[in-house]
């Protein structure tokens, strides 16, 4: 049943191309980064992002605003936009409880995230090599720790979108909250970060990034990875509790 419900939904997603339109949009983006710090000195930003950090620098912008705002659209599409057209509804009336209907858009959503994740690792890796060969891997140990960390955000993000998909009642409410959210949340990760980071998960898609020079100690980690499970556990608390007590 739910490996059903899970195909529907990437029949719908890729029925509307924003898949192909997110990674032809990343590729540009991960190119036009590769060529300005190629023809960049070591003295200013790009230059050196050049060779072994470049995929930190694409992590970075991939999880700085296009990816996030890009899973919350994802998220808007699977549940507010149904919710919105009646669509819900649909599996409801063949007998598929709402648990199980959010359960499968919620693993749709993670899956998502998971091959957006990968598509800028690999892509951002082959395009290094093209152009510096084998620097690229001058800085594996530390990239890869960098990106086996940030998966912690990025479930609770994934978790956290799914939740606040939930109360609204459009796509177009669901980008203007989420917009603003990332960019309150970005200003108070520059400025208030020695106080956030005990309860904001987000800070720790910069941190675990290396995001503007922030050091990645053994107490980030492990405070970062603590913040971020308590949160999942609590949204996914929340999500349970509102799916119940909501009018599909």
């Amino acid at each position: 049943m739910v490996t059903r419900l899970l195909n529907i939904q990437f029949t719908r997603l890729k029925r509307q191309k924003i898949l192909y339109l997110f990674f032809v949009l990343m590729a540009a983006i991960i190119i036009f980064n590769a060529v300005q710090c190629a023809g960049g000195s070591k003295d200013n930003g790009m230059g050196y992002y050049a060779g072994g950090r470049f995929p930190t620098m694409c992590m970075q912008s991939y999880i700085d605003m296009i990816g996030t705002l890009f899973l919350s659209f994802v998220s808007a599409v699977l549940i507010c936009g149904e919710r919105a057209s009646g669509m819900f509804r649909q599996p409801l009336l063949n007998g598929i409880s709402k648990k199980q209907l959010l359960t499968a858009k919620t693993v749709s959503i993670f899956t998502v995230a998971l091959i957006c994740f990968l598509f800028v690792i690999i892509f951002s890796i082959g395009t290094g090599f093209l152009l510096w060969g084998n620097h690229i891997f001058d800085n594996v140990q530390e990239y890869l720790l960098q990106m086996l960390l940030l998966v912690f955000p990025q479930i609770t993000m994934v978790l956290f979108f799914v939740f606040l998909s939930l109360y609204m009642s459009n796509i177009s409410s669901m980008m203007c909250a989420s917009l603003i959210i990332l960019l309150v949340n970005n200003l108070f990760s520059q400025f208030f970060g020695s106080y956030i980071l005990y309860i904001d998960f987000m800070y720790y898609l910069y941190a675990f990034s290396g995001y503007n020079g922030l050091e990645l100690t053994g107490r980030i980690i492990v405070l970062g990875i603590a913040v971020n499970v308590i949160t999942e556990i609590i949204l996914v608390y929340g999500i349970s509790k509102r799916t119940n007590n909501m009018t599909m």
